[in-house]
């Protein structure tokens, strides 16, 4: 009886079964002292598990910044500094006020996770229907303001009514806002077939639309027979007919597939039903609050560098360079948000114990991926000039660039944090670390900020100190901080 898996009564769950051998759990007294060496991926259960989910997702989150990098290079064809500048500053405004908004999907993922592993199909309905229908109202919202007030939204990151770089910017946020209502119905359906395992349905719809996207963005931008040339703002409408796709794709499988049904979707949820949503989305939207006044910031101090846009235009491309690798590693965080939960509340599965494994074993994937993908970055430099044919914006992107693909060996390890606590349900807790680091980055960018090198330098503040919180949390804090060593007690008695 000395090889069981004991988890903590603060958790609510006492014994566990035996683990079964090859499942990918190590026991406590295999451990021994060595707590990080079974971390390591060595080609067990385990980490084919991890792969099943995080290939598509690594497939499915990089469809999207790979669209946006072929958005970048079109308009970069235009061979102007100003829409460039212009497109950066938009599409960071709306990806801020959607993201501050839109809290959701974390939420409805761990919730639907729950539903679904105690095999409760009503919950799972009930679940999802509720998160469209708020989704729609908060949806509504957002875009009211995005073609209401475009000169209010823009002012967000220091952008002048009238100059150069605002006029190309305005229509292109108006036009981006006819997607945020099916944009947002899109991520809370992402987030559902996320809960229920399934990463491949999500795959196959973004990659439709997106390819739908790839298809109009020359159309419209530069024009095609009777299609007029719109410019920058061609970009947004391709985009939006990309998202109007998605979203009725979406909404179609699940009433297909009975994961949510119409009266569901159009009843107006109880408050009883609204109160953990919004009571986690309060700690969530401030979370996203911190994040996005952080990026709003970063893009306000490098518009300000020069007025024709160049410093802009460079951040930009840089960024635009770093989130492709970045996508790759957030996607793990998916699977933290995933399998974690999912091993805490089925004793079939390992418990307490088993969920430390995961969580442990995804920390040491993140660092290698990071690693990884931050070399990937580095030899992806020559492409800086398949963005842009202007040369002084090249040169400007090339350190940001570099500075950015070593600060993606960390991010695997900060998502993978993050998404561990989103799986525990600590969205207050990750809040209060994305609030602390948010504000370094702000004191940083006063001192640093007027160059693109002192930007990145306060993302490495941003970063470190979110990957401090999240650590803190899963080895001191957290449900699974003291898993390895209460279980290893009865071990020890037995010996």
């Amino acid at each position: 009886g000395g090889r069981r898996r004991a988890g903590r009564d603060a958790v609510g769950v006492g014994t566990a079964a035996p683990a079964a051998e090859g499942d990918g759990v190590t026991l406590p007294e295999e451990a021994g002292g060595r707590a990080w060496l079974p971390a390591r991926p060595v080609g067990d259960k385990l980490d084919a598990e991890v792969l099943k989910l995080w290939v598509p997702a690594v497939l499915n989150f990089l469809i999207i910044p790979l669209v946006g990098a072929v958005d970048v290079l079109w308009v970069g064809r235009m061979g102007e500094a100003s829409t460039l500048a212009a497109q950066g500053a938009a599409n960071q405004v709306f990806t801020s006020t959607f993201w501050i908004i839109s809290f959701l999907p974390s939420l409805v993922t761990p919730l639907v996770a729950k539903a679904a592993a105690s095999g409760d199909d009503e919950a799972v309905r009930k679940q999802v229907g509720e998160a469209v229908f708020v989704s729609v109202f908060i949806g509504a919202l957002g875009m009211a303001a995005m073609i209401g007030l475009p000169n209010v939204m823009l002012g967000l990151v220091g952008l002048v009514p009238g100059s150069e770089v605002s006029s190309h910017a305005e229509p292109y946020i108006m036009t981006r806002a006819l997607s945020f209502i099916p944009a947002l119905v899109s991520t809370v359906a992402f987030a559902a077939f996320r809960g229920t395992m399934d990463t491949l349905t999500p795959l196959k719809v973004t990659l439709a639309a997106q390819v739908l996207n790839v298809v109009l963005d020359p159309i419209f931008i530069f024009g095609a027979g009777f299609i007029k040339a719109m410019g920058l703002a061609g970009a947004a409408l391709a985009t939006a007919f990309a998202e109007v796709t998605s979203c009725a794709a979406y909404i179609t499988i699940m009433l297909k597939r009975g994961l949510v049904n119409v009266q569901s979707m159009v009843r107006p949820p109880s408050w009883a039903s609204l109160q953990p949503l919004l009571t986690g989305g309060f700690a969530v939207q401030m979370r996203s609050v911190a994040i996005n006044c952080t990026f709003l910031a970063v893009t306000s101090a490098t518009l300000a560098m020069d007025a024709s846009g160049q410093a802009a235009a460079a951040h930009t491309i840089s960024t635009q360079l770093w989130q492709l690798g970045g996508v790759v590693l957030l996607a793990l965080s998916s699977c933290a948000s995933i399998l974690v939960p999912q091993r805490m509340h089925r004793l079939e599965d390992g418990g307490p114990l088993a969920a430390r494994e995961v969580a442990d074993r995804l920390l040491v994937w993140g660092l290698y991926a990071g690693v990884a993908f931050g070399l990937v970055q580095l030899a992806a430099l020559p492409l800086l000039g398949v963005f842009t044919p202007i040369a002084s914006v090249q040169e400007a992107a090339r350190v940001p660039s570099i500075l950015g693909a070593v600060l993606q060996s960390i991010n695997g390890m900060v998502f993978v944090g993050e998404g561990i606590m989103q799986g525990h349900q600590a969205f207050e807790q990750l809040a209060i670390n994305t609030a602390v680091a948010s504000g370094l980055l702000l004191i940083s960018l006063h001192f640093f900020g007027d160059t693109l090198s002192g930007v990145w330098f306060s993302f490495y503040i941003f970063n470190f100190v979110r990957l401090a919180g999240a650590m803190r949390h899963h080895l001191f804090d957290g449900p699974l901080a003291g898993v390895r060593r209460e279980a290893s007690l009865p071990a020890a008695a037995s010996a």
